[in-house]
């Protein structure tokens, strides 16, 4: 040791640490060391807006994004996101991720356990097992249900019947529709 500094043995590589302390930042772990970029700088980049493929990007910006829970821990993915230029259309818009939903703040498998659990519970339950709004949970829904329209496709009757039945005397009617 020269000057108070440590020599490092030849042919050693750092390796980050995960520290078992929470972060500043909501009790986001994250590697201890110098900051290791999560993709090749060469990756090509899918504009958002029309689909243009770009190998260059404008800039790129950390995102939380919700991941399934492992037990009662929930987890949150951090993501650089970059925002390319498009010349196309002129907009700066942010790159597509397959792996993330409609909403870029939840993962597609994330939205498919959300929509698995509306078959069987309520929204107001399922929102308050997950830990998120009501409002958030039904969009999510949504997105399930529209991903299983699309993988099955639309049904199409062939025929409809329609008849209405009276109760009692009155104005009481039920209405039967069969396909």
């Amino acid at each position: 040791m020269r000057d108070g500094t440590k020599e490092k043995p030849v042919g050693c590589v750092p390796i980050p640490r995960v520290s078992s302390k929470g972060h500043d930042q909501g009790n986001i772990w994250r590697p201890a060391g110098p900051d290791h970029p999560t993709g090749a700088a060469s990756k090509k980049t899918v504009g958002g807006c029309c689909g243009t493929v770009y190998r260059s990007s404008y800039d790129s910006k950390p995102r939380l994004v919700r991941d399934l829970s492992c037990g009662d821990a929930r987890i949150y993915l951090e993501v650089a996101v970059r925002r390319v230029s498009c010349r196309r259309c002129g907009k700066v818009k942010r790159e597509r991720l397959d792996w993330l939903a409609d909403n870029p703040f939840y993962t597609k498998r994330f939205v498919f356990f959300v929509g698995r659990r509306c078959r069987a519970m309520s929204i107001k339950d399922v929102a308050k097992d997950v830990h998120l709004a009501w409002h958030t949970v039904k969009g999510l829904e949504q997105q399930y249900m529209t991903e299983q329209l699309r993988r099955t496709g639309v049904p199409a009757p062939k025929a409809i019947g329609i008849d209405e039945i009276s109760l009692r005397k009155g104005h009481t009617y039920r209405i039967v529709v069969s396909d």
